[in-house]
């Protein structure tokens, strides 16, 4: 019978949930995965500190000029609901609507359509 090693992950979590949040690195928050951390440290985004000075739409902005395939609601939603301290998927409806806006200016400035506001399933 062959063993199971166990192997320890470590927690991703929320920067609200660690007192030297500023020094936070990406890759221990929540919201964000494989590809994304990487893409963002190829922007010299590292740490909660510097998604915080910049700005969630900066961020997005920076991030989408040097991964066009970024430009999309739910990939803004999870920058801007990091740097709120929560998970992605408990971002309120004005929140998204923010996101929305900017990915539709974004869209506008390269001279592609709108995105289409997200069906309510019933």
């Amino acid at each position: 019978m062959r063993k199971i090693k166990k192997t320890t992950k470590r927690k991703r979590r929320t920067f609200t949930e660690d007192n030297d949040c500023e020094e936070t690195p990406i890759s221990e928050l929540i919201n964000f995965g494989p590809v994304t951390r990487p893409e963002f440290e190829s922007l010299g985004l590292k740490t909660i500190g510097d998604l915080r000075r910049l700005g969630w739409e900066d961020v997005c902005r920076r991030w989408v000029e040097a991964y066009p395939q970024r430009l999309n609601v739910n990939a803004f939603i999870g920058v801007l609901a990091t740097l709120e301290g929560m998970a992605w998927t408990r971002v309120s409806s004005s929140q998204r609507r923010l996101a929305r806006a900017l990915v539709n200016e974004l869209r506008a400035e390269r001279g592609l359509k709108p995105v289409a506001k997200a069906l309510r399933r019933r």
